[in-house]
């Protein structure tokens, strides 16, 4: 007879299989096989869900330290060795992609991604220009943009400055205008700051006068208005007419200034 000791089931690995010849008079012979199972099966990974965050304060990037990214499922049908990933010590603006290599004891791999995006939630600064003050343009009660120095802001942001924008008209009334300025960043967040643009009139107006001549009433009496000596006055900006001596009587006759 020939008999053998081989297992119901072989383990991972080498196993040796002893195999026993015995003839019709109790004599024995043994021969030995080895028996070598090998594990060609990957092993499971399933990496945690995709992480959002804020980027660290005053910077562009967020520390691996201040991300949690969570603890990948593995399997394996004998055994996980190791669980490793990629993700750098410091994440950049936006998405991410972090890779989890899980081995099992064969050396058998599998890979799974996880998306980490940073968000910048933080805000530009702004310092508006300091205020102005400039002089109507001449003959009209205005002043252009096109004659107004604003002077630049000063922004910053912890990532970038995408524009810098302002709400100055194209004409400045007279008086104070205050002009918003704006400044947006990379990822969309604002700041405003204001400045105050005054304009002044410094043009003086045009007196223009006429004479005139007016009867004394029955009691010796006679008014005029500004309007009665007015001949063509004007300003750029508007103006008031006034007088310094509205009424007369007998003791006025004659000329008068």
């Amino acid at each position: 007879s020939t008999t053998n000791d081989a297992p119901a089931s072989f383990p991972l690995g080498a196993t040796t299989v002893t195999y026993t010849v015995t003839d019709g008079s109790g004599n024995t012979a043994t021969a030995t096989q080895v028996v070598t199972v090998v594990d060609n099966i990957d092993p499971t990974i399933t990496a945690p869900a995709a992480v959002s965050v804020n980027v660290d304060a005053g910077v562009c990037t967020t520390a691996l330290a201040n991300v949690t990214l969570g603890t990948p499922t593995t399997g394996d049908n004998c055994s996980v060795a190791s669980t490793t990933n990629d993700a750098p010590a410091s994440f950049p603006l936006g998405a991410t992609t972090v890779t989890y290599t899980v081995t099992d004891g064969s050396g058998n791999t599998a890979t799974a991604t996880q998306v980490v995006t940073v968000v910048d939630n933080i805000d530009p600064t702004i310092t508006a220009p300091a205020a102005v003050s400039v002089n109507v343009d001449a003959g009209v009660c205005t002043t252009a943009l096109a004659n107004v120095t604003l002077g630049t802001p000063t922004t910053g942001d912890n990532c970038s400055v995408a524009s810098t924008t302002n709400d100055a008209p194209a004409s400045f009334p007279l008086g104070a205008t205050t002009v918003t300025w704006t400044v947006t960043d990379g990822s969309g967040n604002t700041a405003t700051a204001t400045q105050v643009v005054t304009v002044v009139d410094n043009i003086d107006p045009v007196a223009v006068a006429q004479d005139i001549s007016v009867a004394l009433d029955a009691n010796g009496q006679a008014s005029i208005a500004p309007s009665d000596v007015d001949n063509g006055s004007s300003d750029n900006c508007s103006l008031t007419l006034a007088l310094d001596i509205t009424s007369f009587d007998c003791d006025d006759l004659g000329t008068n200034t």
